[in-house]
């Protein structure tokens, strides 16, 4: 089986699981009009290094490290770079952040992150930030890292974020603003990510 359809299958997988909430804003993505452009090798090559130098428990889980080709998309001023065909990275205010596709495919741990309660879902879906009080797990981290947010049965990427307090104020304090909503699932870089997958078939 090509390395492709492994990560169609793979994505599919996680996109038929529960919640609901996920199948659903896939169903609904609206086809766009996004410029794909190939990538020079030495452009991928600096990328990547990058990427993994901040992100290297996520580049190894996908392997990444030993990519053969890139590409950017680009749509409405989002730019979105493919990386060995998954939406690796998009740029978000001068940095680069991994994609909730990248997230999933790699796996809880993949990077820093938090679970949160049932009741903080439907908010963090609609583009809210993340709320101590709903945290009910974390990972190590410090404050300015990258943190991605899970669904209750920590099987789902909802949201993929900054944090604002680190780690264990989350858990003492357990009050207030704790990650920056960055990227959420149903929000433009998901479903940019989605006519990707579709066009790379």
């Amino acid at each position: 089986m090509r390395k492709n359809h492994i990560l169609h299958a793979s994505f599919s997988s996680y996109l038929s699981t529960p919640p609901y909430y996920i199948r659903m804003n896939y169903r609904v993505g609206v086809r766009m009009k996004i410029v794909m452009n190939s990538l020079k090798k030495n452009d991928v090559k600096e990328l990547v290094n990058n990427f993994c130098t901040v992100f290297r428990e996520l580049c190894l889980k996908l392997g990444i490290e030993k990519y053969k080709e890139g590409r950017r998309a680009l749509f409405e001023g989002t730019a979105l770079y493919v990386i060995n065909g998954v939406p690796l990275v998009f740029e978000y205010n001068g940095f680069k952040y991994p994609t909730l596709v990248a997230i999933a495919l790699g796996g809880l741990g993949s990077t820093s992150y938090v679970v949160v309660d049932q009741g903080a879902v439907k908010h963090l879906l609609n583009g809210a930030d993340v709320m101590a009080p709903g945290i009910v797990e974390t990972s190590d981290f410090q404050i300015g890292d990258v943190v991605s947010v899970w669904s209750p049965d920590r099987k789902t990427a909802l949201v993929v974020g900054r944090a604002l307090m680190n780690s264990k104020e989350v858990l003492m304090i357990r009050r207030g603003k704790a990650i920056k909503n960055i990227h959420y699932a149903g929000d433009k870089v998901w479903k940019i990510c989605l006519e990707v997958l579709r066009k790379i078939k």
